[in-house]
């Protein structure tokens, strides 16, 4: 602590004000280190309010919130703020933690602050690496970029000693950030601010079983009066990734997430055409005729609003859609360039297919609001399309994947708004067991390898089957069989009219072949007193097919 007199960095200057801030918020015991959460984006800049977790803010456009373990972490993917309870210590004690997470993120020895205020102390580091933790959805082709590698950071913590535990509030940002990036950071902090007990609500967790790999799959915060059903469903036909999909009923509200996904195959020849589509919803799959394969977020929309009508018998009209606000800084930016390049590659891979065709690629990250007479939908989706078209003189085909995710909140335009802080903790407060993904992908991808080996048996069967009828065509229509020697293995091609049934016979001395002997007749038994080889025949030659 001999640094304390040093001056600190101006990044720590501005975080002085937070002392009285924050000092003023630190009320009861934080209720902010909740489950692993789900995402909650700002449309166009919002206030979100989480009444299970207890806590408000402001979200600029692009930014998200998440309740992890370690606690409440909001951003957007350049700038950080995480905000988290430590145990109860003097914050002299308490920041020995950050000084070791510092030296685990510095590129070498970081450069380390401190400064006491009034009720806490302020601690600054630099010379910090990318905060990977902090953005445990990055691509992992991320983790291997040198953009990301070439980043440098600094962090900025606020340790203020409260009744039961000391709030630590952390900011982290890029060295050479700009001044819009740095005030959206504070505009969220200075937003942040704690429910009093009489506006959060109380909560049970209930938990979502995985039969096939037997164990806990998710964790859910479930607020007292609902009602929550929830099951592991396929995100694609065939073995696939499950993903959770569930239920959440309210008073006269209901919150639902939908998985989907669709497989359409299509052939049109001069002499007509058919087509068909594998549907799936939450689990449940059927073949619809046509081809149904929706590539543009009004398409989806409209596939949308077409199931719910069939759904709950009532037309559905959409009144609104737009895409969800995405982050737009250099860092979202680069994982775009990455993400186009895999597909850029991928491209290339599907177009030197054997009668590749052309390829359609889409993705969706959409809004919507559709409404039925007092009722209104709000919906949230995201997907993507992939799809084919292949042009030929004898026939035309087509074949398209889409994967769809859509969460869904029903309920009268005042119902909904007095239950969004409650919806949003429970999106907030879904946890995945930490072994549960792993685990799912490695089952899905053992059943996928044994899906790829049934089908090349099927195909090397095939294949024999096809060489088997070819083979035998040809010698019955040529008056050609083969012929084989059991003791010898020694094949031969020889003459026999199609229509004869007759044996071959092998001189066992001088390896003379007869053949087109009447079966039964007197000179093939004379032929067997004489120690002549009765020949196997077939056809095709092929194994498995010989025979007397």
């Amino acid at each position: 602590m001999k640094r304390l007199a040093r001056p600190y960095s101006r990044l720590a200057a501005r975080f002085l004000w937070w002392k009285g801030l924050l000092s003023l918020r630190v009320i009861g015991p934080l209720l902010l280190l909740g489950l692993w959460g789900g995402l909650a984006r700002g449309q166009g800049g919002e206030t979100i309010r989480d009444a299970l977790h207890g806590f408000s803010l402001f979200l600029p456009p692009g930014y998200s919130v998440n309740v992890r373990d370690y606690g409440l972490v909001v951003g957007d993917l350049e700038a950080f703020l995480l905000v988290r309870g430590m145990p109860l210590k003097v914050p002299r004690e308490a920041v020995a933690l950050l000084v070791q997470e510092a030296q685990a993120m510095a590129r070498g020895r970081p450069a380390l602050f401190f400064k006491t205020v009034p009720g806490g102390l302020l601690l600054a580091a630099q010379g910090l690496v990318y905060p990977y933790r902090l953005a445990p959805s990055l691509a992992l082709r991320a983790f291997q970029d040198p953009f990301f590698a070439g980043l440098t950071y600094e962090a900025a913590h606020l340790l203020l000693r409260g009744d039961r535990q000391v709030l630590a509030v952390s900011i982290f940002l890029p060295t050479d950030a700009s001044a819009t990036v740095r005030g959206r950071a504070f505009q969220v902090l200075r937003s942040l601010e704690f429910l009093p007990v009489n506006a959060r609500v109380a909560y049970g967790v209930q938990r979502v079983y995985d039969p096939l790999l037997g164990m806990e799959a998710f964790a859910l915060k479930v607020p007292q009066g609902y009602a929550f059903r929830g099951v592991l469903v396929p995100t694609g036909d065939g073995p696939s990734v499950r993903q959770l999909a569930f239920t959440l009923d309210g008073p006269g509200v209901l919150q639902r997430k939908d998985v989907l996904f669709l497989v359409a195959s299509g052939l049109q020849t001069g002499l007509g055409g058919n087509a068909s589509t594998i549907f799936g919803w939450n689990g449940q799959k059927s073949i619809l005729p046509g081809f149904l394969c929706p590539t543009t977020p009004e398409e989806v929309a409209q596939l949308l609003v077409q199931l719910w009508s069939q759904e709950r018998g009532q037309e559905w009209q959409v009144a609104k859609l737009e895409p969800s606000p995405a982050a737009t800084n250099r860092i979202a930016r680069r994982l775009e360039e990455l993400r186009a390049a895999e597909e850029a590659q991928m491209d290339s891979y599907l177009m030197q297919m054997p009668r590749g065709g052309q390829w359609v690629r889409a993705r969706w990250d959409h809004t919507l609001e559709a409404r039925s007479g007092g009722l209104s939908r709000q919906a949230y989706f995201r997907g993507d399309v992939l799809a084919s078209q292949q042009a030929d003189w004898v026939a035309a085909s087509g074949l398209c994947q889409v994967r769809l995710e859509v969460l869904v909140r029903e309920g009268t335009p005042s119902a909904l708004a007095q239950s969004l802080p409650v919806f949003n903790g429970v999106m907030l407060g879904i946890r995945a067991h930490p072994e549960w993904p792993w685990l799912e992908a490695l089952r899905a991808r053992r059943a996928s390898e044994e899906e790829t080996r049934r089908v090349l048996e099927m195909v090397r069967q095939g294949e024999e089957f096809n060489a088997w009828m070819r083979r035998s065509w040809t010698n019955l229509l040529s008056d050609q069989t083969y012929v084989r020697d059991p003791s010898t293995g020694e094949v031969f091609k020889v003459y026999k009219e199609s229509f004869r049934t007759g044996t071959f016979w092998r001189d066992p001395v001088f390896g003379g072949l007869v053949g087109a002997v009447e079966r039964g007749s007197r000179l093939e038994e004379a032929l067997r007193q004489g120690g002549w080889r009765q020949l196997e025949q077939s056809l095709s030659g092929l194994p498995n097919t010989w025979g007397r």
